[in-house]
């Protein structure tokens, strides 16, 4: 039964590096009538780009359409800005839900490779490059066409301002003091973070509990039933509080 509008829980959602906000829409189908999610596309927005300019960009959001503490999807590059938002700004954050990201970049061994390619070879083959590696199962050819068109109207310097900011921020000592939920949520056949990862950083953060989906690095496209369900659970244990 769909949820009165002004009972439903909003949900900001920050996508990856290069990511399309359209990633989210098969989450959002999913929940329909039963939470309002904002997907952002802080990658189009005015720079500058790096992580603590678009976290404080988007409290900025929070603050003025929605004027309460929210529940937060970040998505991998995502993920990071989300934590440097509830870190930053603990105030405006209810809950996290972290999608194969990290605290850190270390042992994500290709990131300079990345930064090298960004720079010099900016275009479609890159932006493809990219995209394809962040899917287990290829999507469907018309979105994959979406995602590519969104790639192509992102400025080269919002992809080297988040991933060089990413690369070179430890938010690890600011995990401890998360007292909202969090769910830490990895694709197990992600190629660029690995399980491990996924479970030190869970470890790091009081009461987080960690989940695993049989995907790629992209598990809110790839299993968005899954990913409903973890989202459900994590509103759930907000409620109890």
């Amino acid at each position: 039964m769909p949820i009165p509008d002004d009972e439903r829980a909003v949900v900001l959602a920050i996508p990856g590096t290069l990511c399309a906000p359209a990633v989210f829409r098969p989450l959002a189908q999913r929940l329909a009538g039963q939470v309002d999610l904002d997907a952002v596309s802080w990658m189009t927005d005015p720079g500058p780009w790096d992580l603590g300019t678009v976290a404080d960009r988007l409290a900025a959001r929070i603050k003025r359409r929605h004027g309460a503490p929210v529940m937060v999807i970040g998505h991998s590059t995502g993920g990071a800005i989300a934590l440097r938002l509830a870190t930053e700004h603990a105030g405006l954050v209810a809950g996290l839900l972290l999608v194969d990201t990290g605290a850190h970049m270390r042992g994500h061994g290709d990131v300079d490779a990345i930064l090298a390619a960004l720079a010099t070879d900016w275009g479609p083959r890159l932006h493809a490059s990219v995209l394809d590696r962040s899917f287990a199962t290829a999507p469907d050819p018309a979105f994959r066409d979406e995602l590519l068109e969104y790639a192509a109207m992102v400025p080269p310097q919002a992809a080297l301002d988040a991933l060089r900011s990413q690369r070179d921020l430890d938010l690890t000592p600011g995990l401890a003091t998360m007292d909202f939920p969090v769910t830490v949520l990895h694709g197990l056949q992600d190629p660029t973070r690995t399980p491990d990862q996924a479970r030190e950083l869970a470890a790091a953060i009081p009461g987080a509990w960690l989940r695993f989906l049989d995907t790629g690095h992209t598990p809110v496209y790839e299993h968005p039933d899954g990913v409903a369900t973890e989202l459900l659970a994590l509103l759930a244990r907000r409620q109890k509080r």
